[in-house]
């Protein structure tokens, strides 16, 4: 079976991944060969023309190998485990599923020279191999050295991160490191939360140069809006012309947070500029939704707008996927808020809804990805972390209970099916898939800070205690080897500063009330990160009203509490400036 989006042009029987496809390679005892491969990636096109359509190369492969093949959007825990540094990944593989060698895009030659090599070296060294893998398997089971989360440890990890990104920041050009680019868009809001938190001026231009020197840059689209997903120069100017929502929605984040510090034209722009895009391509305007990514399409895009128009468009994936589709309607939910633009909380509410209504169900989690209308591979953990984040987003966006308490049933079946008592969550359910690497349970340490911030997020919203010790335990399981994550581990040190200094906004008033609307409203456009809102009705919320201590009579007021100190605020007009700069007003 040959998966849809390949080229027909090819000869090779590509089989699924699956318990099948395995049995196939144990029962003729010769090795895989593991194809991943993405549909907006133009290297695994070209190979696909060259490569893998030469009759030569099919022959070889038929005979000696079971070609397997994967795409990386819709299998991100097989190209989490396999992936030799970029796409396509081509990955020789034993019988068992153990990596014997491999690469990236591969032309013929060399690709004729490492078929007959890796078949002979298989079938010589096969029994050595296995001794091998043996020993390798008992060194992965080693747990790491844990840190108690209270500790000045977890200041330290905060200072390291700091430095990590003050030291890899390109002062010629923004971003960070040299060639290829890619924007970091975690590092990016790690560094303004650091300005906004410490007054640190040189985070502050770290940021402004890097999305500025982005903004006008060829990594943006100045045609038709939209990031492409990175740059092949240091200076911004050659992208890498995919555009992918994923990449789209985190930079949607990050100038949106740069118009609520900075409130600079430029940044403003672009936020317009990523939205238009967005909204003309990647939107299901009739169903709700967000669509996965559109293809590179160099000539494409070297054209004018008005040139553009008389040809066909890159082709759009039209797969659903529902990580993206989460972190894609946080960003508008935000939008709505920084922009004053109702319609984008509408449309990621919409969203949100179409989604849980056709890929969820409490037993299996959310699936992966909605395809035609079918949906498909569920229980993975960054499905289940960035949609709880994205529920609180819509509880604290519309006040609607309903998002609060589907969110607290995801968490039933993250602790259910991906929880390790160690402390970290698992990135797929235990006990499936168990083979090849994927009997290997991995913990990544982006969806665990999602998964932790959203924990720490439902504590503050709910007053329960498990929450709060679920999400300690997992900063602690991280905290002896986050360095080697470098910049790349930013979510989690924003997870860290949620941990050590939340800011808790109550609003207490009725939603009908003219002045309880007007709170939200400024406490939603304004900006801090790390402040979890929530607005509770005098008659309706009674019961968490007695628990917070608060009144139920009177003129809607809002409570703002920040290590220890709360304040009451009566007046809207006064709430930006102590959610901005915090309540002693340092």
């Amino acid at each position: 079976m040959i998966e849809v989006y390949l080229l027909t042009k090819q000869i090779i029987s590509w089989l699924p991944w699956n318990q099948e496809s395995f049995k196939k390679a144990q029962d003729l005892d010769i090795p895989i060969l593991l194809g991943i491969s993405a549909v907006w990636c133009h290297w695994c096109h070209v190979m696909d023309e060259t490569t893998y359509s030469d009759k030569e190369v099919a022959v070889l492969v038929e005979n000696k190998f079971v070609p397997i093949r994967v795409d990386r959007d819709r299998r991100p825990d097989i190209d989490k485990r396999y992936n030799m540094g970029g796409w396509p990944s081509t990955v020789f593989l034993t019988p068992d599923g153990e990596v014997l060698t491999g690469g990236t895009y591969i032309p013929k030659q060399q690709m004729m020279f490492l078929l007959e090599h890796v078949s002979i070296l298989y079938q010589k060294n096969k029994a050595k191999m296995k001794a091998e893998i043996e020993s390798l398997e008992k060194k992965i089971q080693k747990s790491p050295t844990k840190y108690d989360a209270d500790s000045e440890v977890t200041q330290s990890i905060i200072d390291n991160l700091t430095l990590d990104i003050a030291s890899q920041y390109d002062n010629k050009h923004g971003g960070f490191g040299k060639a290829p680019k890619f924007p970091h868009s975690d590092a990016i809001r790690f560094a303004l939360l650091q300005h906004h938190l410490r007054k640190h001026k040189a985070t502050l231009s770290i940021v402004k140069k890097t999305l500025i020197e982005m903004g006008s840059g060829g990594i943006y689209d100045n045609e038709e809006g939209g990031f492409f997903r990175y740059s092949t120069t240091r200076d911004w100017s050659v992208p890498h012309y995919e555009k992918m929502c994923e990449d789209n929605a985190k930079l949607l984040v990050n100038y949106l947070e740069a118009i609520q510090v900075t409130g600079e034209k430029t940044f403003r722009d672009t936020t317009k500029g990523i939205l238009e895009y967005v909204d003309k391509q990647l939107a299901d305007k009739e169903k709700g939704g967000f669509y996965g990514s559109q293809d590179a399409d160099e000539e494409y895009y070297k054209l004018r707008l008005p040139e553009r128009l008389k040809r066909i468009n890159p082709k759009i994936d039209q797969t659903i996927f529902v990580n993206w589709n989460a972190m894609m309607s946080s960003a508008y939910l935000l939008a709505s808020a920084v922009l004053e633009e109702q319609t984008y909380e509408e449309f990621a509410l919409r969203t949100v809804d179409q989604v849980l209504m056709k890929a969820f169900t409490s037993k299996n989690g959310i699936q992966h990805y909605i395809n035609e209308g079918d949906t498909h591979f569920s229980g993975l953990l960054t499905d289940q972390a960035y949609m709880v984040k994205c529920l609180i987003d819509c509880y604290q966006s519309t006040s609607n209970r309903k998002y609060l308490e589907l969110a607290e049933g995801f968490t039933e079946f993250m602790l259910d099916k991906l929880w390790d008592i160690a402390g970290g969550f698992y990135d797929k359910p235990k006990g499936a898939d168990t083979f090849g690497a994927l009997k290997r349970l991995d913990k990544p340490l982006e969806e665990n800070s999602i998964a932790a911030d959203a924990f720490l997020r439902l504590h503050h919203l709910t007053g329960k205690q498990k929450y709060l010790q679920i999400a300690k335990k997992t900063l602690e399981y991280f905290a002896s080897h986050y360095q080697r994550y470098g910049i790349m581990g930013a979510l989690y040190g924003l997870a860290i500063e949620l941990y050590l200094q939340p800011m808790q906004v109550h609003v207490v008033g009725s939603m009908k009330d003219e002045k309880t609307r007007r709170f939200r409203s400024e406490i939603l456009k304004t900006y801090n990160p790390l402040k979890v809102l929530e607005t509770l009705d005098p008659i309706v919320d009674r019961d968490r009203l007695d628990e917070l201590g608060y009144p139920t009579k009177g003129s809607p007021t809002a409570y703002i509490c920040f290590k220890g100190r709360c304040k009451s605020v009566e007046n809207p007009e006064k709430i930006t400036k102590i959610v901005s700069e915090k309540i002693d007003g340092n």
